[in-house]
């Protein structure tokens, strides 16, 4: 690799030259997939000066766009490449060379890199970490030997910077996860205002707080069901662990004087059911879907839309079949297809 422009065919000697005959690094964790130029100005990095044909003259040459290409010839020259690794972008944010002259022709260089690493996860990327080094130098006016050694040092450490800190990082970061790992646990705790459905806990009427003085039916219940989410990342496997909340709200939940008997209550209680009943589908397919380190949060938002979505018609149903429970003849169909769900969801669990 030679960063020097215009002076090649002055300093042969100095320039070095990488073997191709076998790769100096052979990263663990990565293999480097894009390399991408970030710096403004980029058709220069910077400047060196040099004799030119034994003179005492002095020449400022300026360091083009070569370095962007000697990056890449460094990265396929001398780092292996083994696609069966995390792809990893590089962008190039500063690679740059000043240097300073001195009274007595003394050279004071100083070399800055700033790498960014990003994971390529195919339609997007992810930035991981960030590198920064700088490396000073000193030489006499007519020795470039050491520029490129200490610029080849530098690539050669951000290099092994990533593929430590992947290493480092691969077992707890979630961007760096390759499975998902789903578990369910369900919410049983009660509060004073609220009933979270427990199949040894159904609903009295003393659950029915709301002071009605219109009841157009004998009784209302506005059940739901809803999650809290926990994710850890163990050993490179994120478990991601959901709370299901099936509950009704006192507060919220009325009956008429005169209508608080067991066969209304049971009509209640059966929206409750059928709440369970979507929430435990809602798990079922959750746990047949095929869930990445990517896609696993848009898949467990998207399903719990759509099983909220089934929660609402199915009560609509529920009620308009039933006439909210004036028809007896469709309350007992329902009454016998909810407990018969229910003794088969008693059964997987």
């Amino acid at each position: 690799m030679s960063c020097i422009e215009g002076a090649e065919a002055q300093n042969t000697r100095a320039r070095t030259v990488l073997s191709t005959r076998g790769f100096a690094i052979v990263p663990s964790g990565f293999y480097v997939k894009t390399v991408f130029d970030e710096r403004t100005g980029q058709d220069s990095t910077g400047a060196l000066f040099f004799s030119a044909d034994g003179e005492s003259v002095t020449h400022k040459i300026s360091l083009r766009s070569a370095s962007f290409a000697g990056v890449g010839e460094f990265l396929s020259g001398s780092v292996a490449r083994d696609t069966s690794l995390r792809p990893i972008n590089i962008r190039i944010q500063k690679l740059d060379i000043r240097e300073a002259i001195s009274a007595d022709g003394e050279i004071s260089g100083e070399i800055n890199l700033a790498f960014s690493f990003d994971l390529d996860k195919g339609d997007w990327t992810v930035l991981l970490t960030r590198y920064q080094a700088a490396a000073k130098y000193k030489r006499s006016l007519a020795n470039l030997a050491i520029v490129e050694p200490t610029l080849l040092n530098l690539l050669a450490n951000s290099v092994k910077f990533i593929d430590n800190w992947l290493a480092r990082e691969a077992s707890s970061d979630p961007n760096l996860a390759k499975k998902v790992k789903l578990s369910f646990h369900n919410y049983l705790e009660q509060h004073d205002d609220t009933v979270y459905y427990d199949a040894g806990r159904p609903l009295v009427w003393g659950d029915f707080r709301e002071a009605r003085r219109d009841h157009n039916f004998a009784a209302a219940v506005f059940p739901s069901f809803g999650y809290d989410q926990r994710a850890e990342v163990k050993d490179g496997v994120i478990h991601v662990e959901l709370d299901v909340k099936v509950f009704m709200v006192k507060s919220a939940s009325w009956a008429a004087p005169g209508a608080q008997n067991a066969y209304n209550l049971n009509h209640e209680q059966r929206h409750f059911d059928l709440v369970k009943l979507v929430a435990d589908r809602f798990k079922k397919k959750l746990l047949s879907e095929t869930l990445s380190p990517e896609n696993y949060q848009g898949v467990i938002n998207f399903e719990y839309l759509e099983f909220y979505r089934e929660m609402n018609k199915i009560q609509k149903d529920y009620d308009e079949q039933t006439s909210h429970g004036k028809s007896q003849s469709q309350q007992d169909i329902w009454n016998r297809r909810i407990d018969l769900e229910l003794k088969q969801l008693s059964a997987d669990n």
